[in-house]
């Protein structure tokens, strides 16, 4: 009991004097329901649809047409019928009900209209959200939770944007609409998430003002656009970076941005002006990331399939904004605390920064100093993902051994507990780049003062960690590689052909070893999918000296 309190008192020490005021807030009001019954008044449909976003192939794989037109879902890689009262699905994760929630899956309906102006398409949009209006009426449960009204509100503003003129054949079911997302919209200003902050409250925000443009509401527009460019004033640090540090919600802010600025381009020149320049800064950062490595970093909590993917996203900038990221990519950045390395093919992104903003380090893992790397647009050695938010392997994700990272007498870099619960965690955070290597020291939650420099020379790379007791690093290998353990060195194989990729070359004193069973090997790339792995641990006892391992591109 003592233990789980200190936990809470770890945790809690960190927030906004304002966040507890909302948390003591939003406990007294819980339970209490959202008044379902309104009439919207006059609408303005938004421009909000963005072809190389919502119509694109490698966005739309996620659903299956067939089976949505016959009444069934997949979402997070798990299949379910949307229905019955509240729409609340037991057997499901919290997270996949909030996902059947956001609506997204309509917008393959409204893409497959526009390509094929079937009415059937249209028909199987007006079913789903006449029956979401039916069941979700007694104003409780995920569905009116603010994070969901969100991200709902949007997606039907997208699909309203798409379907167009086909509703003024079909007022009534219009009128309905409109009142159910305005009532969805009031209810969301009553309780924004300032108890939470970060992403969520920037969705609240963001939604907000788009529903005040659609709801032609001007003081409630002017209102909320002055707490939406204060919060990107907040959240997009100096670099470009989202400050949550995770590109995957870094892209989704991106997308945020775009959808607002689609909407206000003739309407407000000075929110348009700051939202471009935002865009500029983030495109450059999530260029110069993610290009190359051939998925979403997995720094943090992040994945393949919940953001659009970084080419529909760069597509639809240049398209709909004219914006495309700088030629010169960049290597630093430092408020950040990513660093990379590119030569030869090969690419490295190194995490050297903070775990979070101090007051919203719920999607934080234990990932300082960990890298990723990637050949010839193919990663090699990856972090192990996110996969869930709830479930038996969610601290596992989060764990410091989870990473490509080290961990220094079996102690977790920082106390990540719960399922979105950070104590104590790493400080004394720097890092840099010089020339063709990168840096970065912190010191653990428990007083561990670590290390690590990461060189690339031609198609070598150097790893040199310092630290004192004993030390376990880890590498975990991509899904089509293997380990194969040959005399004084290490070589990395492909799965499939067996030619060998790579060589690690390693102290003679470290004690290796190579897992492909157990909790260890869980790697998922995508929210919901979960593959076996092949991860090395390569453990020893380190003083004053500097350990060195050497990875040799051989292909």
């Amino acid at each position: 009991m003592l233990k789980k309190i200190d936990k809470y008192c770890q945790t809690l020490k960190y927030l906004k004097k304002s966040q507890l005021l909302y948390l003591v807030k939003n406990h007294l009001e819980r339970g209490r329901r959202a008044d379902t019954k309104k009439k919207a008044p006059d609408c303005n449909p938004l421009p909000l649809w963005m072809p190389e976003l919502d119509s694109a192939g490698l966005y739309l794989k996620r659903f299956d047409p067939e089976e949505i037109l016959n009444g069934r879902v997949t979402l997070l890689y798990e299949e379910g019928v949307p229905g019955g009262k509240n729409w609340q699905v037991p057997e499901k994760s919290h997270l996949w009900n909030f996902n059947l929630h956001y609506l997204e899956f309509l917008i393959l309906l409204a893409a497959a209209y526009k390509e094929e102006n079937d009415v059937r398409y249209y028909e199987c949009f007006k079913k789903y959200c006449s029956r979401w209006i039916s069941d979700n009426g007694e104003g409780t449960g995920d569905g009116w939770h603010p994070y969901t009204i969100s991200l709902r509100l949007t997606n039907l503003w997208i699909c309203v944007s798409a379907f167009g003129k086909i509703f003024s054949e079909d007022r009534l079911f219009y009128e309905t609409l409109n009142d159910s997302m305005y009532a969805q919209y009031l209810h969301l200003q009553k309780r924004p998430e300032r108890h939470l902050l970060g992403n969520h409250y920037f969705e609240n925000l963001k939604t907000v003002l788009l529903g005040a443009l659609y709801f032609q509401e001007e003081e409630t527009y002017g209102q909320y656009k002055k707490l939406f460019t204060a919060e990107i004033r907040e959240q997009i640090l100096p670099d470009g970076v989202h400050y949550e540090r995770s590109l995957m919600y870094h892209k989704i802010i991106l997308e945020d941005c775009m959808r607002v600025a689609k909407a206000v381009y003739k309407k407000d020149s000075g929110l348009y002006q700051k939202l471009y320049g935002t865009m500029q800064k983030m495109t450059n950062a999530l260029w110069s990331l993610e290009q190359g490595m051939g998925h979403t970093l997995l720094f943090n909590d992040a994945g393949d399939n919940v953001a659009r993917p970084l080419i529909c996203l760069m597509e639809a900038l240049e398209k709909e904004f004219a914006i495309c990221p700088d030629a010169a990519l960049k290597r630093s950045f430092p408020d950040a605390g990513y660093y990379c390395l590119e030569e030869g093919g090969i690419k490295i992104v190194m995490d050297a920064g903070q775990i979070a903003p101090d007051y919203m380090p719920g999607h934080s893992h234990c990932d300082g100093l960990s890298f990723e790397l990637a050949r010839q647009g193919r990663p090699v050695f990856v972090n192990s993902g996110t996969g869930q938010y709830q479930g038996r392997l969610r601290p596992w994700f989060r764990s410091t051994a989870a990473h490509n990272t080290i961990v220094v007498d079996e102690e977790e870099q920082s106390e990540c507990w719960g399922e979105h619960r950070t104590g104590r965690r790493i400080k004394d955070v720097s890092g840099g780049c010089k020339g063709r290597w990168i840096y970065g020291r912190l010191t653990t939650c428990t007083g561990k003062r670590i290390g690590r420099a990461i060189g690339l020379k031609g198609n070598t790379v150097c790893i040199k960690d310092r630290a004192m007791g004993q030390v376990k690093a880890y590498f975990h290998l991509a899904p089509e590689y293997v380990y194969s353990l040959q005399e004084q060195r290490i070589a990395v194989k492909e799965a499939d052909q067996g030619r060998t990729v790579c060589e690690l070359y390693v102290p003679d004193t470290d004690q290796v070893t190579v897992y492909t069973e157990g909790d260890i090997c869980s790697y998922a790339p995508e929210f919901g999918r979960v593959e076996k792995i092949q991860v090395l641990e390569l453990a020893w006892n380190q003083t004053e000296e500097e350990h060195k391992i050497r990875i040799k591109f051989t292909i």
